[in-house]
């Protein structure tokens, strides 16, 4: 009896220690989803109270702070922005946030900022869809570092004619720029160590076509698909890879779906934040002002962000996952020799100046940046 009731007694504290667990996570759902509640109270009291509504739309989840130990990058990015936007505005402007595709794709997004639809976006590798030149920013090999990439579209006039060109033939004003990230392969079937590696192997890639030729110079084929659809294309072999940053491979889990990844950084891409022309130019001067400096504000968080995810954090994730090969100087050599073509093929498609004046301005970044 005594052998039975020690049991028993112990049999009762488990149950007091469950009911006890369980009533501590109900109250946590419970205070999470009041403070949620009050969260949305007090965005739509901003909002009624504001003089102008900005909708930003963008592809990356907002992970944080619900999930993930840092914002991803367009969502830092859209985070400072709001943050900077309504604070000097003293609530005269409010920016809603529209994460994770909710508003569409890039290419939706353009559509709907260049219509006035929706005020603001931040898009990658879509923009060539209604300006084609500004392929140039993706020519592949183009950037020895991140940091030549930030110093052109910060400080050179190459950029600052283009954006004022691209505002006068499609109505959208670039507002900055911050990083996606530096692109590396992907793929199911085997290690890719130098362009004849390629060779038959299936891609993904943006919808855009400095992509596709790209990846058709290196001997693959190139199939464009949307943000949405790469896990299920490579999951089902429609492809057989796809080319991504770092960040991104491990944020959307496509290492779960590929086995090989080669570091050879063959395009550096870009989280753009744009506006309508006709809503921004309309604003009040002092508004604008506050815009344009929320927007480098901006751009400086994304780009730490995607850093930070692709050389420390998202990395260690991938190691564990993935047979990641880095290329020796060698086959590097082949890579950047076999996409010689893209940029002669551009030339023809934009005009040889643009693709001229781009390559003197990431001499000048270079040189700007003690790299020559």
């Amino acid at each position: 009896m005594k052998a039975q009731s020690r049991k028993l007694g112990k049999v009762a504290v488990l149950l007091s220690v469950l009911f006890i667990a369980t009533m501590v996570l109900v109250l946590c759902q419970t205070a999470n989803q009041a403070a949620a509640q009050d969260d949305v109270k007090i965005e739509a009291e901003k909002k009624k109270n504001a003089e102008f509504v900005l909708k930003l739309a963008y592809t990356d989840a907002a992970n944080w702070p619900a999930s993930g130990i840092k914002p991803l990058g367009e969502h830092a990015f859209a985070l400072i922005f709001k943050s900077i936007v309504e604070s000097r505005s003293n609530g005269a402007m409010y920016v809603e946030l529209f994460p994770a595709t909710s508003m569409g794709q890039s290419k939706e997004v353009i559509e709907m900022v260049q219509t006035g639809t929706l005020e603001m976006g931040i898009q990658t590798g879509a923009l060539a869809g209604v300006y084609p030149p500004v392929q140039v920013i993706n020519l592949p090999y183009a950037f020895q570092s991140d940091e030549i990439a930030w110093w052109i579209f910060d400080n050179s006039e190459f950029w600052k004619k283009m954006t004022a060109e691209i505002e006068e033939k499609t109505g959208i004003k670039v507002l900055a720029m911050g990083q996606n990230g530096t692109r590396h392969f992907t793929n199911s079937k085997r290690p890719i160590r130098e362009p004849k590696d390629m060779e038959g192997l299936k891609f993904r890639v943006m919808p855009s076509p400095i992509y596709v030729k790209t990846l058709e110079a290196m001997g693959a084929s190139a199939t464009p698909l949307a943000h949405g659809e790469i896990y299920t294309s490579c999951q089902t072999k429609v492809v057989d890879g796809q080319e991504n940053p770092i960040w991104n491979i491990a944020a959307n889990k496509w290492y779960e779906v590929q086995d090989y990844m080669t570091l050879d950084g063959h395009t550096w891409s870009e989280d753009m934040l744009i506006i309508n022309a006709n809503f921004f130019n309309n604003l009040p001067k002092a508004f604008q002002q506050i815009i344009r400096a929320a927007a480098y504000q901006g751009q400086t968080a994304g780009r730490a962000s995607e850093s930070l995810g692709s050389l420390v954090t998202d990395f260690a994730i991938l190691e564990k996952n993935m047979e990641i090969y880095s290329p020796t100087p060698e086959e590097m050599a082949k890579f950047k020799a076999a996409v010689v073509p893209v940029a002669d093929w551009l030339k023809q498609e934009i005009g040889a100046k643009y693709v001229e004046d781009f390559y003197k301005a990431v001499e000048e970044a270079e040189a700007a940046l003690g790299y020559r």
